[in-house]
């Protein structure tokens, strides 16, 4: 616990029956993620001989959701409940770490995957050359990426504070308007962090879309009429 002189700073900001309902819902996702995304990485425990390198994306998207709800729900939902942080502003800082790193390594990691799935599906050629190493580096590099942004704040690139809402903290959104390294941070982050990230994903999901598409109606082409169930069915997997 912290003392009171580091938690009067962070009473909720918003009423006692809105942060019972937050931290009602932060129990509910978290029972999920953690049921959810442990079950998935035991399946790929007891499966590692036989995972291919583009479900190492999954597998890290796991660890990186599972992360982010160990580190930051079972400071969140006590706080949320007392309507106050009731840690230290260097717990704070921790957690606001931990939420960046975990969210942007989520995010990046599914960047990540819908190329590799765009590779895969629109140039089978180059995606057939997908090997265990490429996956393996293109992991570490979503790691070190979403460090880069996380480890700025507590480098002087940017700033933590406590969140809008006073239970937590998160990136200072307020900081820019005291310093310009605080500004650059906030504008490469919506930049590589958002903008980047979102375009990518739409468009790899549109191309794919648009090849599966072309490939479906060629085959119908060339197909008898019983088949089409079984294509429909692999077009789905696909």
């Amino acid at each position: 616990m912290g003392n009171a002189s580091e938690a009067f700073l962070l009473f909720s900001k918003i009423s006692k029956d809105s942060d019972i309902l937050m931290g009602t819902i932060y129990i509910i996702m978290g029972v999920l993620s953690m049921l959810g995304n442990g079950i998935l990485l035991f399946v790929a425990y007891r499966k590692k001989s036989t995972l291919k390198p583009a479900e190492f994306f999954v597998v890290n998207l796991a660890i990186s959701d599972l992360g982010m709800t160990i580190s930051l729900f079972p400071l969140a939902i006590p706080s949320a409940f007392t309507h106050m942080w009731l840690f230290n502003k260097t717990i704070c800082t921790g957690y606001a770490f931990c939420g960046v790193l975990f969210g942007l390594c989520s995010l990046t990691n599914l960047t990540v995957l819908s190329s590799v799935c765009w590779l895969k599906v629109c140039c089978p050629n180059y995606g057939n050359k997908f090997s265990y190493c490429h996956a393996s580096m293109l992991v570490a590099g979503v790691w070190c990426y979403a460090g880069v942004f996380a480890v700025g704040p507590l480098a002087g690139w940017g700033e933590y504070g406590p969140e809008p809402y006073g239970t937590a903290c998160c990136i200072n959104w307020d900081a820019p308007g005291r310093s310009f390294a605080a500004m650059s941070y906030i504008i490469c982050l919506f930049f590589f962090c958002y903008i980047v990230p979102s375009t990518v994903i739409f468009l790899s999901y549109t191309f794919i879309l648009m090849t599966v598409r072309g490939s479906r109606q060629a085959v119908q082409q060339h197909m008898p009429p019983q088949n089409k169930i079984s294509n429909a069915q692999t077009l789905i997997i696909k």
